[in-house]
């Protein structure tokens, strides 16, 4: 019986060597990017909620609106002016189940989102200049909403600097 056939051959010591490296190297660089990716994610998703954020922000409006009455909500709203002053804001919840506003008209204290849980701060101006400036007696209000996140970092107990959040602006007009 042969253990060997003479027209087989085998791979040398220095064959298997270099294969064993490079199959090394490629798992190496492959988790090595992993973190990024994974990061990556996150970013993408959060963006994907504040973009799906107008239509909330639009239904908190007009709930204060109906609340508070309509000038009241747009009185509440500051014009835009460089640097953008304090205004209206309302925040969000990462998972987007619910917007508020933090200072005028607030939910019930039980409904409020709590502070550590705001991911997403929204603060909303008013147009300075015809046909967007805000009439009393027109039939709507236009505004400009930037949201920013994240506001309050899961387990932080202070709110992130602006200059180190993503940011979301558009535009929304409420009809009353």
């Amino acid at each position: 019986m042969k253990l060997f056939c003479q027209g087989c051959r085998s791979f040398s010591l220095f064959e298997v060597i270099i294969a064993v490296g490079i199959f090394g190297a490629a798992i190496t660089i492959m988790l090595s990017l992993l973190p990024a990716l994974v990061a990556s994610a996150a970013k993408t998703n959060d963006t994907l909620v504040a973009v799906r954020l107008p239509d909330a922000v639009g239904l908190e409006l007009q709930r204060v609106a109906l609340s508070g009455g309509f000038d009241a909500l747009a009185s509440q709203i500051s014009r835009i002016a460089d640097p953008l002053p304090a205004t209206l804001t309302l925040a969000a919840d990462r998972a987007l189940e619910r917007v508020q506003t933090l200072d005028y008209l607030p939910s019930i204290a039980s409904d409020q989102i709590p502070a550590a849980s705001r991911y997403f701060l929204i603060e909303v101006w008013r147009f300075t200049s015809p046909p967007l400036e805000y009439n009393a007696h027109g039939a709507g209000l236009a505004v400009q909403v930037r949201v920013s996140w994240p506001f309050f970092i899961p387990g932080a107990d202070t709110a992130t600097p602006l200059s180190e959040r993503e940011q979301f602006v558009f535009n929304l007009a409420l009809n009353r």
